[in-house]
């Protein structure tokens, strides 16, 4: 399916992501710009998104003989510790790219102290928080790739439209001990140029250090990488933001995830096949 062409933001666009501590939208690029694609990996290149979280806590916690809280609640909590806690260090949702770089900590660290604080909140006990963690880790390591994502990609790679190439990368808000083996094990890895994590450059999205380190690597400027993810928050406002163009893809729809959508993306579709129409790769 073909990616639907979105109309540069007006001006009350730039307004409200001004309100936000955000700087004006940047000009979208055209097609012509493009020569790196950075593709975030979960929700984007694997199947495990944001709801996949809760289910998997609620098998964890049956496997351990926890019947009295749900993976909902356990979650419930665990996100809302998340967002506390991102708050006091400087990771305002509302207010995204506001104050100074906060403090790197990695999801092994950050994650064991949430579950720590859910399970203290519903009463788990006998489940240390370490291996919650470790539980996500080895699903995450595990996640299996949506099924247009080889095709694209490879088409991708074999595309030299008007004499160029594209350098191609994963660019993913991840730790390296569930990023690395869920790329191995997909076959993702062998498919592209390069793998950043948010570990390996010690920032996260939607921040612009991460999105410099992106840049940076391919030695482009910002208009010239097309950033492709599903987040509206770490992918379309962090790349937008960094003077990137956008590709969102937006499997599902979900009105409280779009509340953080603070820039219009320059391209958006269900699944990745628009990029091959995009960047001009679709076989005839």
């Amino acid at each position: 399916m073909a990616a639907r062409t979105v109309e540069s933001p007006g001006a009350a666009a730039p307004s409200a992501a001004q309100s936000n501590g955000l700087p004006p939208a940047p000009p979208h690029p055209r097609p012509d710009d493009i020569r790196v694609v950075a593709l975030d990996c979960y929700g984007t290149l694997l199947d495990f998104d944001e709801r996949s979280f809760a289910p998997a806590v609620e098998g964890l916690l049956r496997d351990r003989g926890v019947t009295h809280a749900s993976g909902e609640a356990v979650w419930a909590a665990w996100t809302e510790h998340a967002r506390e806690l991102a708050k006091r260090h400087g990771r305002d949702p509302d207010r995204p790219l506001a104050g100074p770089e906060p403090p790197f900590v990695s999801f092994a660290e950050s994650w064991t102290t949430h579950f720590a604080h859910a399970f203290r909140e519903t009463a788990v006990e006998g489940l240390p928080p370490v291996e919650a963690t470790g539980f996500l880790f080895d699903l995450l390591g595990r996640a299996q790739p949506y099924p247009e994502v080889a095709e694209v990609i490879a088409a991708l790679r074999d595309a030299a439209p008007r004499g160029r190439g594209l350098k191609i990368v994963v660019a993913s808000n991840a730790d390296d001990a569930h990023l690395d083996p869920a790329l191995d094990r997909s076959g993702i890895r062998g498919l592209v140029d390069a793998v950043i994590s948010s570990e390996g450059v010690r920032s996260y999205k939607p921040r612009r250090p991460f999105f410099e380190a992106v840049r940076a690597w391919a030695g482009v400027e910002a208009r010239q990488v097309l950033y492709v993810g599903d987040s509206p928050h770490s992918d379309v406002t962090g790349a937008r933001a960094a003077g990137m163009g956008v590709y969102w893809v937006r499997r599902y729809e979900d009105a409280d995830r779009e509340k953080h959508l603070h820039y219009e993306p320059t391209w958006r579709a269900p699944d990745l096949r628009g990029l091959l129409d995009v960047i001009g790769a679709r076989s005839a």
